[in-house]
């Protein structure tokens, strides 16, 4: 049922947003080097690689990386939430300073982070209207 519910534009719209988190982090990579942090760099080129393998198994229908990523996508509510807070609250000291350090205005990058956040959540939502309405037709 997993796999019916996590349908093929489904799982090529989810590939798409793990591909875009291999910019984001591709970006944070090269940021990092600029500005003399390679192990930082390191950290970031290895969520790059593992959002890209994760891309390629979520289209060719993996059904462990498919749950894994279903619960990943899910939980993005509680970040959209989180950085919406943080948006009209401020952000974090700590956190202002990491995205200074990478070339990226603090909002600018809470920002991207909500829009990857909400993406992420939408397709949770997508996904979880089709496995309702899948199961409830088997019934």
């Amino acid at each position: 049922m997993l796999l019916s519910a996590f349908h093929r534009p489904l799982r090529i719209a989810t590939a798409l947003l793990l591909l875009a988190g291999v910019a984001l982090a591709a970006f944070g990579s090269a940021a990092s080097l600029t500005h003399h942090s390679p192990a930082r760099a390191a950290s970031f080129l290895i969520v790059a690689v593992a959002l890209a393998s994760a891309a390629a198994l979520v289209l060719r229908g993996h059904r462990w990386i498919i749950a894994i990523t279903t619960v990943a996508l899910g939980g993005q509510w509680i970040a959209v939430a989180a950085t919406t807070w943080e948006l009209i609250h401020g952000i974090d000291p700590i956190k202002s300073r990491q995205l200074h350090d990478l070339g990226v205005t603090p909002t600018t990058g809470v920002t991207i982070n909500l829009i990857y956040s909400s993406t992420a959540a939408f397709l949770f939502t997508w996904f979880a209207l089709r496995y309702y309405r899948i199961r409830t037709s088997a019934r």
